[in-house]
């Protein structure tokens, strides 16, 4: 055991430590604020909606921006997050960036003063936990409405804590405020009373324990308290109906298949996550075995529930991280009044540790040359490197280009950001103002981009904004009759030819010359998908020569990433594939590599184009079961079935190696449960495969083979409309 003098000088070491911790991780997350917070596509939207209702002054009730949804009711989840972000806005840039950083700030500084004050002064314990809580923030980005229920969740469960053992429900009315606000921010907000309830249960059952008896004025205060948060939950603009929308989008399939946060995490970053809530278990063990137990049972009923969603919603991530350092501070608070014998050595090296990988972060952040630093990450920005139509949007209002608009649900929410808000947007990304036939709609052109014809014959819009998501596009745009009058290579805009003929057609000569002068001026994307997308919009644009060259003239080690091939793959099987001889080239090249695991994919869809289906075969059941992706496993079991392979029907139930959305799983669901005579289970999977690819020919006559031979009338009404709406013109 150390002496006196060792642990003394350990205590003041630790002590240091944990002060610069402190400091350091406050002005990291203050620092990481400093992002291009804007830079979201989820963001424009909310910009436009607060801005509505401060020019109005009402709130906003039905939606103004959309044309296929103008004057639909709308019940406004996000009012008063939507006014702040938007007077931030106001301010410019920085504006955002700075209430990010508050935000964070503030959430890092509430549990670090919570330590203080709940028995867990410069714990390595909680420090671990608030160091979880940000790593698994990093599934979302930092500011968006969730940024409320990140502040509720973590300021509640404080309050909870200190007042453990109240006995007034007056002292709860600041909780009331939160609440309101919270309600007025965000669909999380029923997490609120759900906490309070649950947490007063478990105070009455405590004390019912420990005093065996009924502790009626426990009873009293917490139904009064719980009651009192159900009631602030009622200070907002819709009533009752508010209450509606968490529930009901959470589980809408439509929502769930065209939503990227609403599909589970995958990947190395969902391996490292499983790891590291697997450390903060042992280290939860550890503590509640040094405290005799202390731990709130009911903020560990929230933590268990919110990891089981973790494993199905991307989004879940986060909030589950919340409840880590309400654990770790629940331990202090149960514990007996004394605190457990520290171990102060072991605590210098945990802080030694974690401050050493804090300056590490720090110099990540501030380093030009690492692409995730803020110099680089503003550089991009600078250059129009983004997801969503920043250069065309720029350029329309330069041009004086106004109208009606048609484009991806990404771009919608910055047009009206832009200003381009009197109802000429096709659709945003709030798809929580949309009836459930609508948000389908939009996913479908999202997914299906041969549908957009149809869409363009519909809605006669007057310009198309395509954005990176739309690489796909302008091969049937050009099929369509229009034309191109400005390009970048992360955005371009189309009309019709009779539209504006002042505006000259963008050449394919121009085209790549632009292409060129981007490369050759600001380098290659830090995000190299961007680079991918290009490349196969370039071939949709008929310049399938042009884009291989350049995908193919990247330095060499940068054909071993994953994206690499799977541009490759779109050039080579997707619509519009390029010439043969280009196939052939990639192909070649795939195979002199000598990287199977990067090229797997690629070579067994080059194989079964060859009819070498044996070949396809083996590549794709070389791959292990955990690495095996969406379009890898929609060919295997493709290949399964035409050879009525036993193993179909188990890969086909696998739903984790599929997109939701992926309309040809559920058609090969179907057939390989009626293979095995599950007549019932097939019918509901063709429906979801009508769903999904209403416009796919074949599927669709199969289906209705199907519905024919087993008369099922919910399968043929199905088909019937998906044909009426969605089917070839």
């Amino acid at each position: 055991m150390p002496n006196g003098s060792d642990a003394s000088l350990a205590g003041r070491l630790n002590a240091k430590l944990h002060q610069l911790f402190v400091v350091l991780i406050l002005g990291f997350v203050i620092l990481s604020g400093f992002r291009p917070v804007m830079e979201n596509v989820d963001l424009g939207w909310h910009v436009a909606q607060g801005r509505w209702m401060v020019q109005h002054g009402e709130f906003y009730r039905q939606d103004a921006f959309n044309y296929p949804n103008l004057g639909h009711a709308v019940i406004d989840e996000y009012p008063l997050f939507q006014v702040v972000l938007d007077a931030a806005w106001s301010l410019g840039w920085w504006g955002p960036c700075v209430l990010t950083s508050l935000i964070y700030a503030i959430l890092v500084g509430v549990l670090i003063r919570a330590g203080r004050d709940l028995n867990l002064p410069q714990s390595p314990f909680l420090s671990f936990s608030i160091g979880c809580l940000l790593l698994y923030s990093l599934v979302a980005f930092p500011l968006r409405p969730h940024v409320a229920t990140y502040l509720g969740v973590t300021i509640l469960g404080v309050f909870l804590l200190r007042h453990r053992n109240e006995t007034s429900w007056t002292a709860f009315w600041p909780m009331a405020l939160l609440q309101i606000a919270w309600t007025n921010s965000h669909s999380g907000f029923v997490l609120g009373p759900a906490m309070v309830g649950l947490f007063g249960a478990e105070m009455i059952v405590r004390q019912a324990v420990r005093q065996k008896t009924i502790p009626w004025t426990t009873v009293r205060t917490w139904c009064a308290a719980t009651v009192l948060i159900l009631l602030a939950c009622w200070v907002n603009p819709y009533g009752w109906a508010r209450f509606g929308p968490p529930f009901y989008q959470d589980r809408l399939e439509s929502i769930r298949a065209y939503v990227g946060e609403m599909e589970p995490l995958g990947g190395t970053l969902a391996h490292f996550y499983t790891n590291l809530t697997g450390l903060f278990i042992l280290a939860l063990v550890v503590a509640c075995f040094r405290r005799r137990g202390a731990v709130s049972v009911s903020l560990l009923i929230f933590a268990l529930f919110f990891y089981e969603e973790a494993q199905s919603v991307q989004k879940a991530w986060p909030i589950f991280g919340l409840f880590l350092p309400l654990l770790a501070l629940s331990c202090g608070a149960f514990a007996a009044s004394e605190s457990p014998r520290r171990q102060p050595w072991i605590d210098v090296l945990f802080y030694f540790v974690l401050t050493a990988l804090l300056a590490c972060a720090f110099y990540l952040k501030l380093n030009p040359d690492w692409p995730t630093s803020l110099q680089s990450q503003w550089r991009e920005y600078d250059h129009g490197r983004s997801e969503r139509s920043v250069d065309a949007v720029a350029w329309m209002k330069a041009h004086g280009v106004d109208g009606r608009f048609f484009h991806r649900c990404e771009d919608g929410g910055y047009l009206q950001q832009e200003g381009f808000d009197h109802g000429e947007t096709f659709a945003d990304t709030g798809f929580g103002k949309y009836d459930e036939a609508f948000i389908h709609e939009v996913g479908l052109v999202n997914e299906r981009p041969a549908l957009v014809p149809r869409y363009l014959h519909a809605y006669q819009p007057d310009y198309i904004i395509c954005s990176t998501f739309c690489y796909q596009w302008p091969y049937y745009l050009k099929r369509n009759g229009r034309r191109l009058i400005f390009y970048s290579p992360n955005s371009s805009v189309w009309t019709r030819h009779e539209t504006r003929p002042d505006l000259p057609t963008i050449s394919n000569d121009v085209v790549m010359a632009i292409f060129d002068r981007d490369i050759a001026v600001n380098g290659l994307p830090s995000d190299l998908r961007l680079y991918g997308r290009n490349i196969i919009a370039l071939n949709s644009m008929g310049l399938d020569d042009f884009a291989v060259a350049k995908l193919q003239a990247l330095p060499p080690e940068m054909h071993h990433a994953p994206w690499y091939w799977e541009a490759a793959r779109f050039l080579c099987f997707a619509e519009p594939a390029v010439s043969p001889d280009l196939q052939k080239q990639l192909v070649t090249e795939a195979g002199d590599l000598h990287d199977d695991s990067v090229t797997a994919e690629f070579r067994a869809y080059a194989r079964q184009a060859a009819g070498d289906t044996e070949g396809a075969l083996k590549i794709l059941e070389a791959i292990p079961s955990d690495q095996l992706g969406n379009y890898a496993a929609e060919l295997l079991l493709k290949i399964y079935l035409d050879r009525k392979r036993p193993e179909a029907l188990a890969l086909a139930r696998r739903s984790g190696c599929f997109d939701l959305r992926n309309g040809h799983h559920w058609q090969y669901l179907a057939q390989a449960e009626e293979q095995v005579g599950n007549a019932d289970a097939a019918a509901q999977a063709w429906e979801k495969a009508v769903f999904y690819y209403p416009d796919d020919e074949e599927l669709l006559e199969q289906a209705q083979a199907f519905a024919d031979k087993y008369k099922v009338a919910s399968l043929a009404k199905a088909i019937a409309d998906s044909s009426k709406i969605y089917g070839a013109k």
